[in-house]
């Protein structure tokens, strides 16, 4: 009796070990229809409750319902959202590239209110308790008033003149400090209450692109970096000090999951490193142009590929589980949600799509019913 219980665990946890990709829906972001230049769509899209608001780089942004994919609301503005944008659950506050901040009702997309940035926005900006910590694309990082919108300081980074690669850091909030990385090659950190810079350690140094613009993380060790034609940094959180490089560069930020940091580097591969040393463990090379940076969702790991799929592999193996398709690739990093096992990503068509992650019946426990439309 005890060795049939064995032989039905071991078929059980075999059939669970091919899970499903399957299309909930998929959407057009565009107010417009627009045929021209493609530009690079790279907002990951934004989860708020029952809705997912994605913004596009050609003219506008939109909130979906996530059950059915209708289109909740919609704002049009001079080439579109195209950084990113961030929630506290009520409210969402993104950079229009028109120039502008923008705080909207997250349920009915009513601003509430803006203040001008006279840039254009290539990053989501990063909220913590009353505060929103934004850069924009001339290298100026601002501290807002989340309710009002009042500023409450402002940082600029002035630069060289040289070729710099269009994007720009996330900043990063850790324990009452404000990471942030330049186009000039400096990353720096400042006191997220008044902006008083505590250090600056220039980390790209490349005669052509000298670029951070890959957003941090941080560990209980360090903060993680990378500039673009130099290396992944794991730098002192108190002076900025090199504990360990990587010398790879990179402009997607890195996944930390099980002492393993998960790099997308310019190469066209994701090195994975222990996060401890900088040691580089393992090499994921099949992937189609560049990946965007990985989540995880359980056991997988999701990336983009700008010039293929949304891959999901086996964590531990690194082993290639299922690939979807949408067309013309991805740039933007996928959203997932564990809860239920559901994957948003936005392709560079402009298009945004649900995934549904199940096992291959569709309806396992613990899985949801998977419907495709």
């Amino acid at each position: 009796m005890k060795f049939l219980f064995l032989i039905i665990l071991f078929v059980a946890s075999q059939a669970w070990s091919a899970p499903h990709l399957s299309r909930e829906w998929s959407r057009s972001t565009l107010i417009k229809p627009h045929n021209s230049f493609r530009y690079f769509n790279r907002m990951p899209p934004v989860l708020v409750k029952n809705l997912v608001v994605q913004g596009n780089a050609i003219d506008g942004i939109k909130a979906f319902d996530r059950q059915s994919g209708n289109e909740k609301w919609g704002k049009a503005f001079k080439n579109g959202v195209e950084g990113g944008a961030t929630t506290d659950g009520q409210k969402v506050f993104f950079g229009a590239n028109n120039g502008q901040f923008y705080s909207v009702d997250a349920a009915t997309g009513d601003v509430l209110w803006t203040f001008p940035l006279n840039s254009e926005s290539l990053t989501q900006p990063t909220v913590h308790g009353s505060m929103i910590f934004h850069i924009t694309g001339n290298n100026t990082l601002y501290a807002f008033d989340k309710e009002s919108g009042q500023s409450l300081w402002v940082r600029t980074n002035s630069i060289k003149s040289t070729m710099t690669v269009r994007g720009q850091t996330s900043p990063l909030y850790d324990k009452g400090v404000v990471y942030a990385g330049f186009s000039d090659g400096n990353f720096a950190a400042f006191t997220a209450k008044n902006g008083r810079q505590l250090w600056s350690k220039r980390i790209g140094d490349d005669k052509k692109f000298n670029d951070v613009d890959a957003s941090a993380k941080v560990t209980d060790k360090c903060v993680l970096v990378a500039s673009y034609a130099n290396s992944l940094y794991c730098l002192n959180k108190t002076n900025g000090a090199i504990l360990w490089r990587h010398d790879v560069g990179g402009f997607n930020s890195v996944l930390v999951s099980d002492n393993n940091i998960f790099y997308p580097t310019v190469d066209g591969e994701i090195h994975v490193l222990d996060a401890d040393s900088g040691k580089l463990l393992k090499k994921i090379v099949d992937i189609k142009g560049l990946a965007t940076e990985v989540v995880a969702l359980d056991k997988y790991l999701i990336y983009g590929e700008s010039e293929g799929s949304i891959v999901v592999k086996d964590k531990k193996t690194l082993a290639t589980i299922k690939e979807f398709t949408p067309g013309n690739g991805i740039f933007a990093r996928p959203t997932v949600d564990k809860k239920n096992n559901e994957v948003y990503f936005f392709s560079n068509e402009a298009n945004i799509f649900k995934l549904k992650l199940s096992d291959d019946k569709g309806n396992m426990f613990p899985w949801a019913n998977s419907k495709s439309s």
